[in-house]
């Protein structure tokens, strides 16, 4: 019998595959890091999973899948004796005196002879053994079929019994999870109205989109650690910081109210107007980029337009004081881009700045406003500490509080209150992360080490280098920064195929100056007959070669690997900056110091530049807005509002070419060159615009695919059915085994097919793919580089029956391809009851002072 182990184990035999691999071609190459160079360690930060991983046990089915285990047992010995059986039977067939008898034994023979088990009642089985016996044949194979088809029965029936059993079990189990507190509390921001619905007491069954909706929250809590979610909590490995929560509002919102109170004549005079600097004129032609903010599906965004501004009239002079225009003018330009109001206090504080702002006015309506802010500002407060009922009401009333603050501010309507998430959270856990042992960090070092050699040069630097050196020449030096990237956004990277440059916002990556469907960071090949261009190499306000390693740690085994890759991505600390906010906002000793922390590291990754923080879209965007105020000092942007305190204008630095070095520097105007440092989390490529180049010049690096298993943008596309097996480089598995199916592979239940019949189909099916009994899966629709493909993945255990409820979810388009992924590391099982996915990322660097840079 197969065990529950050796069925979640069962791809670790398969052999291993080659990655596929990409090259960079030798225009964007420069020379790898030298071997042997140190590697620096910097910040690391563990998310773990907000519930044990025997929370979701029931999930498994574990009684069903051992009756499965049982029957496909018994199966394959009907298969092994099914030769046997045919013959004797073929034999038989005329010896039978009656024809009853006859036509009996041939049912059982085609049975046999199609591996279908076929009850055989003892009269038949007397009758074929007295038959054969005067030809002295062995009928112990009969016998034993029979036995063994008498058993499959049994067992077939067992199984309907347990798949009811089950199905009960899986119900009780996803409401109770849906009621702790690790759970509801999350639910009662992320999604209050199914938060409220299972929460009811009305003994009423959970439908069918209420259970995979439950489904899919439960083992997110258990199995996966992702940073976007407050099922999860993070923690600081080797710090004692306690349990802490941070709620927080969300930025877009705060933002529209800080625009409200702009207008009004007690508040215009508080605040610092920004007035777009981005209109650049170049004879009968002008160029405006336009800060455009939307919210897609939750998500809210900002992105620069550039439009043609030729035959507006010279708003410079009615501008320059904007407190003396009339509020619905300001209003207007506000709406149209053209003027915007910097931060007036950090984003924490921004309720109760705007409150007493407010409340200092003569107006009735703004001493309204400023009260139900001050409620605005007590709920939110509120929500943090509070239980799972008090969250949404909470969230209830503070979105009414907001909804009547934009009334009494004169707010056309109450966007975008209902579109985002109001209220997001992020955790810090009392569960202290277990230190890596020395057999595991010298795998991930190693591993860390071979992803910092694997850097090249990107193209899109060595575009955007060769694109300056064509418009300034040699040494040359542009004064005009936003100017040069802005017209490199508006008409694209001269020389570089596909034309116009691609404006990437987050529905999509695109390379600069590449086709609308060409992949991120993807090597474009060089036109027959140019010359390939110099190699660019990094100045001093890029970064080093550096890498962020995704991780987690394997079970011990003879022939398995101690980690798994998860991802490799850039090193710069986005990944993790936006939790600055959770552990040192709270104040005192304990966790304190993270921001310190990645402050050192941007000191290590830029050691001869002044570091600038540089965040787009972080007015509007929750994981950018949380990333911000690491560093003591900001670049401003000329399209967005300046946070609060230091900053340095974009129109006061140089953007320099070292000849020497083929390198792009930005500079002061003293010489000093300035670092542009990206924290965001939201990765580069989704970010659009001018400030894609400004990106690109802050971190050049581009890694080619091969050395984690999750997707990259510009990976190697995958379509159509296909398998893949585990793939493990000196103990780090960087690919897991995975099978692609067409929908239409998928088996899907039938119109009145019971549940018990439903799963040996699907069982059976599995098994012919050699897959394990436990795998994540997730569904890809449409072309391959849209958002759906990297939809997360869901555990998903065979002998389940909301499992394969979920399966049959996933399948229902019959274009969608199907992605089955091996479980590594396993499902913790045995570790205890308190055992929990955990998820690491661990930042590592190549410094090389008094070195060639292109070789660090």
């Amino acid at each position: 019998m197969t065990t529950s182990t050796e069925r979640q184990s069962a791809t670790a035999a398969q052999p291993a595959m080659e990655p596929q691999s990409a090259t960079a071609p030798q225009s964007a190459t420069a020379p790898p890091p030298a071997a042997g160079h140190p590697l620096a360690e910097g910040p690391a930060l563990s998310r773990v999973a907000g519930l044990p991983a025997a929370a979701v046990a029931p999930l498994a089915a574990e009684e069903v899948a051992e009756v499965l285990d049982r029957i496909a047992a018994a199966r394959r010995e009907l298969a092994a004796l099914a030769p046997a059986v045919t013959g004797l039977l073929y034999d038989a067939v005329p010896l039978m005196a009656a024809t009853g008898a006859r036509r009996s034994v041939l049912r059982w023979r085609r049975a046999a002879h199609a591996g279908r088990p076929h009850p055989v009642t003892p009269e038949l089985l007397a009758q074929v053994r007295e038959a054969l016996a005067p030809k002295g044949r062995e009928t112990a194979a009969l016998d034993r079929w029979a036995e063994r088809a008498g058993d499959l029965a049994g067992l077939r029936q067992s199984l309907r019994l347990r798949a009811g059993a089950a199905e009960a079990a899986e119900e009780r189990t996803l409401r109770h999870l849906m009621g702790l507190p690790a759970v509801s509390g999350a639910l009662a921001l992320v999604s209050p109205v199914f938060s409220r619905r299972v929460r009811q007491p009305d003994g009423r069954p959970l439908d069918r989109g209420e259970r995979l909706t439950a489904y899919g929250y439960a083992v997110r809590s258990a199995l996966k650690a992702s940073p976007l979610s407050s099922l999860t909590h993070v923690a600081v490995p080797g710090a004692d910081h306690g349990a802490r929560v941070r709620v927080g509002l969300h930025p877009l919102a705060g933002r529209v109210l800080l625009r409200a109170a702009a207008v009004r004549d007690g508040v215009r005079g508080l605040v610092r107007w920004r007035v777009n600097g981005s209109l650049r004129t170049a004879g009968p032609t002008a160029r405006l980029s336009d800060p455009r903010q939307s919210v897609t599906d939750g998500w809210a965004w900002s992105d620069d337009e550039v439009l043609d501004a030729s035959g507006r009239e010279d708003l410079s002079a009615a501008l320059r004081d904007p407190r003396g225009l009339p509020a619905v003018r300001l209003a207007r330009y506000l709406e149209a881009g053209l003027l915007d109001v910097d931060d007036p206090c950090p984003q924490d504080r921004l309720l109760d700045w705007l409150a007493a702002a407010l409340a200092a006015s003569r107006d009735p309506s703004d001493h309204r406003a400023a009260g139900r802010l001050l409620t605005a500002a007590r709920e939110l407060s509120a929500i943090a500490g509070g239980g799972p009922a008090a969250r949404a009401a909470g969230l209830v009333r503070l979105r009414e509080a907001l909804e009547e603050a934009l009334d009494a501010l004169g707010a056309a309507d109450d966007w975008p209150l209902r579109e985002v998430t109001l209220v997001y959270e992020d955790r810090a856990g009392t569960l202290p992360a277990r230190p890596r042992d020395d057999e595991r960090a010298t795998v991930l070092r190693r591993h860390a080490r071979a992803a910092c050699d694997s850097l090249r040069v990107s193209p899109e630097y060595q575009a955007l280098t060769d694109a300056f050196v064509a418009r300034f020449g040699e040494d040359g030096v542009c004064d005009d920064v936003f100017g040069f990237l802005q017209e490199l956004a508006a008409f694209g990277v001269p020389g570089v195929p596909g034309g116009p440059g691609v404006s990437v916002g987050p529905s999509g990556p695109g390379a600069l100056g590449a086709p609308s469907g060409a992949p991120f960071g993807a090597p474009s090949g060089v036109a027959p007959g140019t010359a390939r261009p110099r190699p660019a190499r990094p100045g001093r306000s890029s970064c080093l070669p550096s890498v962020a390693v995704v991780f987690q740690d394997c079970e011990e085994s003879a022939d398995g690997p101690l980690l798994v890759v998860n991802q490799v991505s850039s090193g710069t600390g986005g990944l993790v900056a936006r939790f600055h906010r959770l552990y040192d906002s709270a104040g005192g000793p304990r966790g304190a110091g993270f921001a310190e922390r990645l402050r050192a590291w941007a000191r290590t990754l830029h050691p001869d530049a002044e570091c600038l923080e540089f965040v787009p879209a972080r007015e509007v965007n929750p994981l950018q807005g949380d990333s911000c105020g690491v560093l003591p000092a900001s670049l401003h942007w000329p399209t967005a509002p300046r946070r609060s305190g230091p900053g340095v204008p974009l129109e006061a630095l140089d953007l320099v070419h070292d000849s020497r070095e083929n390198a792009l520097e930005l500079r002061r105007r003293s010489g000093t060159p300035v670092a542009p440092v990206y924290l965001g989390t939201v990765p580069r490529h989704l970010v659009g615009g001018a400030a894609r180049f400004l990106l690109v010049l802050a971190d050049p690096w581009w890694l080619p695919p091969g050395l984690a298993d999750g997707t990259r943008p510009d990976d190697p596309s995958e379509t159509g059915p296909g398998v893949s097996a585990r793939h493990v480089v000196a103990g780090a598995a960087v690919r897991r085994a995975r099978w692609r199916m067409e929908a239409s592979q998928v088996p899907r239940r039938e119109p009145g097919e019971e549940t018990a019949d439903f799963l040996e189909r699907v069982d059976a099916w599995r098994r012919e793919h050699g897959m394990p009994a436990e795998v994540y899966v997730r569904g890809e629709n449409g072309a391959p580089r849209r958002g759906d493909r990297a939809r997360k993945p869901l555990w998903l255990a065979f002998a389940s029956p909301t499992g394969l409820d979920l399966l049959d979810r996933l399948t229902e388009r019959p274009d969608t391809v199907v992605v089955f992924t091996e479980c590594l590391p396993r499902r913790p099982a045995g570790e205890g009851p308190g055992a929990r996915a955990v998820e690491h990322c661990v930042h590592f660097a190549r410094p090389a002072p008094g070195t060639d840079r292109g070789r660090c």
